[in-house]
C-alpha cells in the first residue's frame, strides 16, 4: 500500500497526465523553481533560527575566557578590555550591530550581562574613553616601531658580517644608530603606556569591573553548570523553533497537493508535489542533524568513553561504515525493485519504440529486435493475439495482463 502511494507520488512529480507528457522545457522551469524555493526556505530558516539564543550569545567567547577559563591575567586584561570599550568607535559596518545592543544583552547569562553592562557604562565615560583611544594609538605605534626594530636588528647583523669581512663599516654604524633610536622609542612608548594604564586602573568603574572578573569573587562551577545545561538542551530547542517555521509551510503545500489531487488538476498537482518535497527536505535535514548531534554526545557517551579508554574508537567508525553500506544497499534494492524494476523499464522502452532488452530503436512493426534477437511480442492469455511484452494491457482486448499472470 505504501509502495503504491509512493509510486503514484513519484508519477505526479514527473508527469502531467497519461495523455499529456511533460515537456523538457517545462521540467527545467520546475527544477529551477525547486532550487529557488529551497534556497529561500533555507535562508528563511537561518534567519528564523537566529531569533533564539545560541550558546555563543548566552555565553560570549570573552566572558567564557573570564568566568570559565579564567585567563584574564592582571598583566594583560587592559589589552583585552580595550577593544571592548572602543568597539563602537571601530564599528564601521552598516550590518554589524553593537556588542552592547539591548537585545543581545538580554540573551546573556546574568553574570555576562552584568559584565557587558559595566563595560558599556565605561565606554560612555568620555575621559576614560579618551585614555583608551590614546592607549590604542600608542600600542599601535609601539608595534610598528618594534617591527622596524626587528628589521634594523637583522640588517645590523648582516652589516656586521660584512664589516668583519673588511667591507664598509660606515653602514654598520648607521644601522646601529638607527637600531638604538628605535629601542629608545620603544622604551619611551612603553613608559607612556604604563602611565596611561595606571590612570585607567585608578578609575572607580575599572576597579569595580576588575572586582567582578576576579576569580575570587565568582563561583566558576555554577557558571560552568549553567552553560553546560544550556548547551545540552539547545539542539532540542533549536529544532523545535525551526519546526515552527517549517511545519506550517509543509502543511500548506500538503493541503494544496491533497486539494489538487481531489480536483484532478494535473498541473497544480505536479507543482504541489514538488513543493511538498522541497518543504520536507529542510525538516529531514534538521532532524538528521539533531540525531547525529545527540547520538555521540548523549546516548552513547559512556560507550565512547569506554572505547577511548581502550583506544578502540576505530570500532565506532567501522560500525558507521558498515551501517552506511547496509543502508546504501537497501536503498539501491528499493530503487531497483520498486521504482526502476524490470517491468517499468520495459514499459518505458516500449513507449519510446525501443527494444525491451537492449533499448535500441526498433524498425516500425518489428516483432524481433534486429540487434539482440529478443522477441517483442507474446500471446495474450485471453484473446490469444500477439501483444507487446511489457505492456500492462492487451493491445487487442484490453485485458489487464498483470492480473491475468
Amino acid at each position: 500500500m505504501i509502495i503504491k502511494k509512493l509510486s503514484l507520488f513519484k508519477d505526479r512529480l514527473t508527469t502531467v497526465g497519461s495523455e499529456e507528457p511533460l515537456n523538457k522545457l517545462s521540467l527545467a522551469v520546475i527544477i529551477l523553481l525547486d532550487i529557488f524555493v529551497l534556497n529561500i526556505l533555507f535562508i528563511g530558516l537561518s534567519e528564523h533560527t537566529r531569533q533564539i539564543t545560541s550558546p555563543a550569545e548566552y555565553m560570549p567567547q570573552i566572558t567564557r575566557e573570564i568566568f570559565i577559563d579564567q585567563t584574564w591575567a592582571p598583566s594583560a586584561r587592559l589589552s583585552k578590555l580595550q577593544p571592548l570599550v572602543l568597539s563602537d568607535r571601530k564599528n564601521y559596518s552598516y550590518h554589524q550591530e553593537s556588542i552592547f545592543d539591548e537585545s543581545a544583552l538580554k540573551k546573556m547569562h546574568p553574570l555576562c550581562r552584568d559584565f557587558y553592562e559595566k563595560v558599556k557604562t565605561l565606554s560612555k565615560d568620555k575621559a576614560l574613553r579618551a585614555l583608551f583611544v590614546e592607549r590604542d594609538l600608542k600600542t599601535s605605534e609601539r608595534r610598528r616601531v618594534e617591527s622596524s626594530q626587528d628589521k634594523a636588528k637583522n640588517a645590523y647583523d648582516t652589516a656586521l658580517l660584512e664589516t668583519i669581512a673588511n667591507k664598509d663599516s660606515a653602514n654598520t654604524r648607521s644601522i646601529a644608530t638607527r637600531s638604538k633610536n628605535l629601542t629608545s622609542r620603544v622604551e619611551e612608548l612603553t613608559g607612556e603606556i604604563s602611565t596611561i594604564d595606571r590612570t585607567i586602573n585608578a578609575h572607580p568603574g575599572i576597579q569595580e569591573l576588575w572586582s567582578l572578573v576576579s576569580p575570587k569573587n565568582q563561583n566558576r562551577q555554577a557558571v560552568v553548570d549553567d552553560y553546560r545545561r544550556f548547551e545540552k538542551w539547545y539542539p532540542v530547542r533549536e529544532l523545535g523553533w525551526q519546526l515552527l517555521f517549517m511545519l506550517p509551510i509543509f502543511g500548506l503545500f500538503y493541503a494544496w497537493s491533497a486539494h489538487s489531487v481531489k480536483r484532478d488538476n494535473r498541473i497544480q498537482t505536479m507543482f504541489a508535489s514538488h513543493m511538498l518535497v522541497i518543504a520536507s527536505l529542510p525538516i529531514i535535514c534538521k532532524v538528521v542533524e539533531l540525531v547525529i548531534d545527540l547520538i555521540p554526545n548523549y546516548f552513547f557517551r559512556n560507550l565512547f568513553k569506554f572505547l577511548k579508554s581502550l583506544h578502540l574508537m576505530a570500532l565506532w567508525h567501522y560500525v558507521v561504515i558498515i551501517g552506511s553500506i547496509a543502508l546504501g544497499l537497501f536503498l539501491v534494492f528499493l530503487i531497483q525493485k520498486k521504482v526502476f524494476n524490470k517491468q517499468k523499464m520495459m514499459q518505458k522502452r516500449l513507449m519510446n519504440g525501443a527494444c525491451i532488452r537492449c533499448s535500441k530503436k526498433l524498425p516500425a512493426g518489428a516483432s524481433i529486435c534486429p540487434f539482440c534477437g529478443t522477441k517483442q511480442l507474446e500471446v495474450c492469455s485471453n484473446c490469444h493475439e500477439k501483444t507487446p511484452i511489457g505492456g500492462v494491457y492487451c493491445l487487442h482486448c484490453g485485458t489487464d495482463r498483470t492480473q491475468a499472470n
